[in-house]
């Protein structure tokens, strides 16, 4: 009966996920997975109730936009992509010093890119620094500054700059693909140290405390390397990728 129903009313179907409370209980699950893993990152302060509503937001978002050429596995990979985005943009709206950190963030992003492009391989720390008119004890506060405001943390949501809606999802997926791509060769390249910070951080799901632990350096030292390591990543992703979408303009 079920399968007739969906066959015969699809225009019902794609609207009835928006206000079916049993359909906002079966993405629960993915929900509070996404803002748990989010909230473990965060300073004490952030409520975990607040960043779950933030991210409820974001899947009404995406029920909304939801359509009947969706299949399961595509609009779950679209929800955790508005889910995680509405969560950014709660905790970014925290902070009021964000705006400034942001711009930073690309200022600093602009001089890796800059001398990469000048030198023909990846800049030293202190060429960085340097091109920013900097001390290196300046610059690694910076970092730190920039890390502290920057919720983020490597999302792939950010890198792509991809805000697109499920009607052209399959060129969501295309660019998140090309993304991925980008940054597996980023990471690639960096210097080994920032590799195992990514590594031990992402992978391992070590904190930043653990992971000075191991490395012997204080936990405020390894968020500036993280930072420094999304850095980057991100100067690499902005002059590889925004090229090619000014070139499709």
């Amino acid at each position: 009966m079920l399968e007739a129903q969906e066959t015969t009313t699809p225009a019902v179907q794609e609207r009835r996920p928006a206000t079916d409370p049993a359909v906002y209980q079966r993405y629960l699950p993915l929900v509070r997975r996404i803002a748990m893993r989010t909230v473990r990152r965060l300073p004490p302060e952030v409520s975990l109730d607040d960043v779950l509503g933030a991210g409820w937001m974001g899947l009404a978002e995406a029920l909304r936009r939801r359509t009947s050429q969706m299949n399961e596995e595509q609009f779950e990979a679209y929800a955790s992509h508005r889910i995680r985005g509405a969560i950014l943009d709660h905790l970014r709206s925290l902070d009021p010093l964000s705006r400034k950190m942001r711009g930073a963030s690309r200022q600093i992003a602009a001089a890796i890119r800059t001398l990469t492009g000048r030198f023909g391989r990846a800049p030293a720390e202190e060429e960085i620094a340097g091109e920013l008119g900097l001390d290196i004890d300046t610059y690694r506060e910076l970092l730190g500054q920039v890390a502290e405001a920057d919720c983020a943390r490597l999302e792939l949501t950010e890198l792509t700059g991809d805000r697109s809606s499920p009607e052209t999802h399959p060129d969501f997926l295309a660019s998140r693909r090309e993304a991925v791509q980008m940054v597996t060769e980023a990471i690639d390249g960096l210097p080994d140290r920032l590799k195992t910070v990514l590594g031990l951080y992402y992978q391992e799901d070590c904190s930043l405390r653990e992971i000075g632990e191991i490395l012997g350096v204080t936990e405020s030292r390894v968020c500036q390397m993280h930072s420094e390591a999304v850095h980057r990543i991100r100067a690499r992703i902005d002059g590889e990728f925004e090229p090619r979408s000014r070139r499709m303009k």
